[in-house]
């Protein structure tokens, strides 16, 4: 007898409730997910790279680096970044390198096998090229597509 005691009764008005205010939650919880994705760092990146010709989903990106009070050239510091700039520059980025601020450094491996590289200062693209993986050669973020569409 102990045990039918523990089992509450609802009636088909309370599960109806309940059913509803649930329902209720998991719509809220998923329309706060969607503006928070919208408004989030690495979807304005995405979106911004959409802009400069370069798809990739905010899931790929990953941080490599990142430093506060810093600028690019100090987290490169052993690195000559001429092309990166020129490359940057030529997909329409600011490519300050000397730019201080909070910098974060993301990677994105690409289907065709090339590496996105994103320098973020103050959660704006600064700098932004690709990479092909054991060569020196860097491209402009746009280059991925007219690449793959050529």
């Amino acid at each position: 007898m102990q045990q039918a005691a523990l089992k509450p009764k609802l009636g088909q008005k309370q599960a109806l409730l309940l059913l509803i205010v649930a329902g209720a939650l998991l719509i809220g919880a998923l329309v706060w997910r969607i503006a928070l994705e919208k408004t989030s760092l690495s979807s304005r990146i995405v979106r911004e790279l959409a802009e400069h010709g370069l798809t990739v989903d905010a899931a790929d990106l990953y941080q490599h680096e990142h430093r506060q009070a810093a600028t690019i050239a100090e987290l490169m510091a052993d690195t000559d970044l001429t092309q990166a700039i020129e490359a940057s520059l030529a997909s329409g980025f600011p490519s300050e390198v000397n730019r201080a601020g909070e910098v974060y450094c993301l990677l994105a491996g690409l289907e065709d096998g090339k590496v996105l590289t994103v320098f973020v200062v103050d959660e704006e693209i600064e700098l932004a090229f690709l990479q092909i993986p054991g060569s020196e050669t860097v491209l402009p973020v746009n280059a991925g597509t007219e690449a793959d569409n050529g």
